[in-house]
């Protein structure tokens, strides 16, 4: 045999290496993080706000997506209409999306009192790219909650998932605002209702 395969490498040593490398290059220094094998990835701004784990109601919480919500990303669809869907350069060209405002505005007039947590099914080896465009865009956020890297469920289970960590971590869903008619229904079967923006990136209209 001419060639020599490589070792595979743990995941939990190659989620390290990830975390070391983005915290060489600064990605970052504006946020604290928490990585845990195999969960989603939390970041908060410097600042944070997290709930009083004491508190019998739990922190009031607007869960708000990204993309289609808040980031225009129609200028790379074209990574996934074809046979074969790229999705690595679909997220690496997420930098350049516009920001959509209308729905950023919006998240200006929530009362301070409430959390605005970002739940994105994005994987947390492009968070460099999601924090700068965040910071860029000047979108208020209290939370950031991304895919850990080599999760592939789908996007309603991930975040079903998350949902049920933000509720065991005294966070009180009271809204939330979608592009994905699939995570829309899983939002209002779990008794939180949902504006659904019709992006169009997924079959709606």
């Amino acid at each position: 045999m001419w060639w020599r395969p490589l070792p595979k490498v743990p995941r939990r040593a190659t989620r390290t290496r990830q975390r070391e490398r983005r915290r060489s290059l600064g990605t970052l220094d504006r946020v604290s993080y928490r990585f845990v094998d195999d969960e989603p990835t939390w970041y908060w701004p410097n600042g944070e706000r997290r709930p009083d784990p004491d508190s019998d109601d739990g922190a009031p919480t607007l869960v708000v997506d990204i993309d289609g919500v808040l980031a225009d990303a129609r200028h790379r669809q074209h990574y996934l209409n074809g046979r074969w869907q790229d999705w690595d350069s679909f997220f690496l060209a997420a930098g350049g999306d516009g920001l959509l405002v209308e729905q950023a505005r919006l998240l200006e007039t929530v009362a301070e009192d409430h959390v605005i947590a970002l739940l994105t099914a994005r994987s947390d080896w492009i968070d460099g790219i999601t924090l700068t465009w965040l910071h860029e865009h000047g979108v208020r956020w209290d939370l950031l909650i991304m895919r850990c890297s080599g999760d592939y469920r789908r996007s309603t289970q991930m975040k079903q998932h998350a949902l049920e960590q933000l509720k065991v971590r005294n966070y009180r869903p009271v809204l939330a605002i979608e592009d994905d008619p699939r995570n829309v229904t899983m939002f209002e079967n779990n008794d939180i209702p949902c504006i659904f923006i019709p992006s169009g990136y997924h079959g709606s209209t």
